[in-house]
């Protein structure tokens, strides 16, 4: 097994429960569609609210939703400016998960692709 993969998993074998729990939360805040939209929308800049808006198509009440509770979370982190808020991704980590989801989530529509070729 490559050494880079044997540090990952020792890593998770010594998380404590409180600290699994904590990850737990954090997947869940991150398992909402829209909330990821947000996310990719904040990736590369922070943005306001409206900017957000606008962006997303979503409406304004839904979107200040969805930040306040990734704010309270650490997955994003905010500035005031005047009325204005601004809002950035808290910690690249959150871009690292989400790609290494992705690449998990095209691997395996491959893996069936190939599996329904193989059956025509």
């Amino acid at each position: 097994m490559p050494r880079k993969l044997i540090k990952r998993i020792s890593h998770v074998e010594e998380m404590t429960d409180e600290k699994l729990k904590q990850v737990a939360a954090q997947f869940r805040i991150l398992g909402e569609p829209a909330r990821l939209k947000i996310l990719r929308t904040i990736c590369s800049q922070e943005k306001n609210v409206q900017q957000i808006v606008e962006e997303t198509k979503m409406g304004q009440a839904n979107v200040s939703k969805h930040l306040s509770l990734m704010y309270e979370h650490g997955i994003v982190k905010r500035r005031k400016e005047g009325i204005n808020c601004y809002y950035r991704l808290a910690d690249d980590s959150i871009l690292e998960i989400c790609k290494i989801a992705s690449k998990g989530v095209e691997r395996n529509l491959l893996t069936k692709l190939r599996q329904m070729q193989g059956s025509v």
